[in-house]
């Protein structure tokens, strides 16, 4: 037992002094999390003062300007009177004087166009005194046309700031009149404010000399922090400075937008963080005083530890020797749980269900993130087509004014531009086709599509791809006369993608064939080549998305797999299948497509509509990308049309405002304002504007179509648009322009 107290005794001061290091190690973090508190606390306490010497500073920056503007409104006034009118200046002189006197000015004055002064209510009627004074803010008026503040200068012992304000009369200059304003109209409006006793505020001129503060200071310049962050020339901005009284301040400035002053306002920092002091105070306090009662517990408690641990240690021992072990109770939750973890299997149950719904929870969590992922992943895929569909735009256009100005020697060098142009085209097309597809989102129009009519066309259309290479149209009887139930530009999409991949893997000297036959209730095309075809192993997966079978390095082939999942959707779509088979490498392949038949459509004749007057119409062209806006210019300028270009939705009021055009071709993704509160303020007054409004853009999402027509768009496009394209529909919408309403008009690529 002796031995049994010593080595108590030795193993007491550790546990004690660990209970200590453990206490105190445990307000570690609670520390440096009281300190990351109050350093975030301090960050936005600086944020908030910053923003709110902004607000108070734009706030009394609007309450200036008013006033400004109301002694301006008030000389604007003077110059509609029926006594300057009738250039009655005696009546005039009378009138000024009243009206000097009762707004508080200094005097009136009334210059002509040159700056002489006609006359000066502080001098009697008729009196010689032409000489203008402050003559740099007079001169702007006259230029200007506009009313101009002018600087603070002295005035005898006072000092004054001169209003003046053009008088015109049918957009000539015949008069200019001046208020001269004593600097303590300013000052009044500062001391009407609700400022704090450790807030000042200020208004400076244009040269940075002092209008008026609401403190006194000894020198008329702001202090050389303040001017430092007005030196910047920004409209608005916020700091710390160090005031006139030397005290640390939260400062913001507005600049008057008008007159070029600028009002401050100066929060100090001591005012700012007064409460956060007594905030920290409190905190300090409530960690010592925590520290020192975890001292304490430590303590007092390391001594009720040592005697249950000295219990565990003989109950150990018993079971060392077989004997029955039993152990009282200890008083110490984790000890108790050591003795007691046998029987708590029931307990372990329970925990293993909640474990499983937390695992239920996680999977829910996991489906969401996916449904978001593939959301954003949608989003993704239709800003890039609009970032891509933008710069290929200006290519289109740039490749037709080649070809329409002639230029036999770079006519080999365009038709590969022509080549590689589609074929970028074809890729942003079927990225999008894909993700509706996806996604449930694609739409399809059936109608009656006569089979034969829609092959020989698509065939004449690529043959000039051919590039020495044989395709044979053969429409066996019945086939040439078959009807199928189907949207033609997917149908057309389809068979194109089907002639291109053959058309690609089919060297040089090959043959495609192209063929078309009834089968029962069914019509049957098969695409077949002499190309380089497919192997079994890749065969079974050639309908999967972006799976494509092993190429060179150099990808001379190219694509993105989706073309031929899409040739299956779209098919599915209309009801029919599609497969495809090959005897091996080198042995061609041959895709076919099954497409149920249907009813002839019932003959209606409509009179034909006249193509309108090359050269007839009036179109105004607004894009911020200058190559696409002037390629799109030029192009239609070579159709006859006259054309005017701007390239910001500033310029294109502008021109608006002096001719409304036939038609007027807006992008939307402009800078400052959309092409669709463009179309609103072009609708509204003044404008007013009743001609066609085309939206060629980028976006082509249903949302945006819709956006487009409840904007007042009569027509909405996606680039790149074929120029034929594009002046067909400009062509349709000036023959229509007779007619109010017209029919929105849905030519995107994204709707086909």
């Amino acid at each position: 037992m002796a031995r049994h107290a010593v080595t108590s005794n030795v193993h007491a001061r550790p546990l004690r002094m660990r209970l200590l290091i453990l206490a105190a190690s445990g307000l570690l973090p609670l520390g440096a999390l009281v300190a990351w508190g109050i350093f975030h606390l301090v960050q936005e306490r600086q944020v908030q003062s910053e923003q709110a010497v902004s607000n108070m500073s734009r706030a009394l920056a609007t309450t200036v300007e008013a006033e400004l503007r109301s002694t301006a409104m008030q000389l604007d006034q003077m110059g509609i009177s029926d006594e300057l009118e009738r250039a009655d200046f005696r009546a005039f002189y009378s009138s000024a004087q009243r009206t000097a006197q009762l707004s508080g000015w200094r005097e009136i004055v009334l210059s002509d166009p040159e700056g002489r002064a006609l006359f000066r209510t502080t001098q009697p009627y008729g009196a010689s005194d032409p000489a203008s004074r402050e003559a740099d803010s007079l001169s702007r008026v006259v230029a200007t046309r506009k009313p101009v503040i002018g600087a603070v200068v002295p005035d005898g012992a006072a000092e004054v700031f001169r209003v003046r304000v053009p008088v015109l009369r049918e957009g000539k200059l015949i008069y200019v009149l001046t208020a001269v304003v004593p600097v303590e109209q300013i000052g009044a409006v500062l001391s009407r404010q609700n400022l704090s006793p450790d807030s000042v505020a200020a208004v400076f001129d244009q040269a940075q000399y002092r209008v008026a503060r609401s403190r006194h200071a000894s020198t008329p310049k702001p202090s050389s922090s303040l001017k430092a962050m007005l030196d910047r020339g920004d409209e608005q901005g916020v700091g710390r400075t160090i005031t006139r009284e030397g005290i640390e301040s939260f400062s913001g400035y507005t600049r008057l937008k008008d007159s070029g002053w600028v009002v401050a306002v100066a929060v100090s920092v001591d005012e700012a963080f007064r409460d956060l002091y007594a905030l920290f105070r409190a905190v300090a306090l409530g960690l010592a005083a925590s520290l020192a009662l975890s001292v304490l517990l430590a303590w007092l408690l390391s001594r009720k530890v040592i005697e249950p641990i000295e219990q565990l240690k003989e109950g150990a021992a018993a079971l060392g020797r077989g004997d029955p072990v039993q152990l009282p109770r200890l008083d110490i939750a984790e000890l108790d749980d050591v003795a007691m973890a046998l029987t708590d299997a029931a307990s372990e149950r329970d925990r293993a269900t909640v474990e499983r719904g937390k695992m239920g929870s996680q999977v829910t969590q996991a489906l969401h993130s996916a449904e978001d992922a593939n959301r954003s992943k949608d989003q993704f895929l239709a800003m890039l087509g609009h970032e891509l569909r933008n710069p290929l735009a200006p290519i289109m256009n740039a490749v037709q004014l080649m070809a329409l100005k002639g230029d036999a020697t770079t006519a080999a060098e365009r038709k590969i531009i022509e080549r590689q142009l589609m074929h970028v085209t074809r890729l942003v097309d079927d990225l999008l086709d894909v993700s509706r597809i996806t996604g449930g989102r694609l739409n399809i129009h059936p109608e009656p599509i006569q089979l034969g009519a829609l092959l020989t066309q698509l065939t004449d259309t690529i043959r000039p791809s051919l590039h020495d290479r044989e395709l044979t149209l053969e429409l066996k009887p019945g086939a040439d006369s078959a009807w199928v139930s189907g949207d033609e530009v997917r149908l057309t999409q389809v068979f194109n993608n089907l002639l291109v991949n053959a058309i690609k893997f089919t060297p040089v000297g090959g043959k495609v064939y192209l063929r078309a036959a009834v089968s029962g209730q069914h019509v049957q095309v098969d695409v077949e080549d002499t190309g380089v075809g497919i192997a079994p192993e890749d065969l079974r997966h050639v309908f999967e998305l972006f799976y494509q079978a092993p190429q060179s390095t150099d990808r001379a082939r190219g694509g993105l797999g989706l073309g031929l999942p899409i040739v299956r959707s779209l098919v599915e779509m209309h009801g029919g299948s599609a497969s495809g088979d090959s005897a091996g490498h080198g042995m061609g392949s041959c895709f076919t497509v099954r497409l149920p038949l249907g009813e002839p459509p019932v003959d209606s004749q409509g009179p034909a509509s006249q193509p309108a007057a090359q050269g007839a119409g009036h179109i105004l062209v607004v894009d911020d990308n200058e190559d696409a806006a002037d390629t799109c210019a030029m192009l239609l300028e070579l159709n006859g049309y006259e054309v005017r270009v701007a390239y910001t939705p500033e310029q294109a009021m502008e021109l608006m405002a002096q001719q409304h055009p036939d038609v007027a071709v807006l992008d939307i993704g402009l800078p400052g304002m959309s092409g669709y509160e463009l179309a609103q303020t072009l609708r509204a007054a003044p404008y007013n504007y009743r001609g066609r409004l085309l939206a060629l853009t980028g976006y082509g999402q249903a949302a945006d179509r819709a956006a487009s027509a409840r904007s007042g768009f009569n027509g909405h496009i996606t680039k790149p648009v074929a120029p034929a394209t594009l002046l067909k529909l400009i062509d349709r919408l000036l023959r229509e322009r007779s007619e109010d309403p017209v029919e929105f008009i849905d030519s995107s690529s994204d709707s086909r």
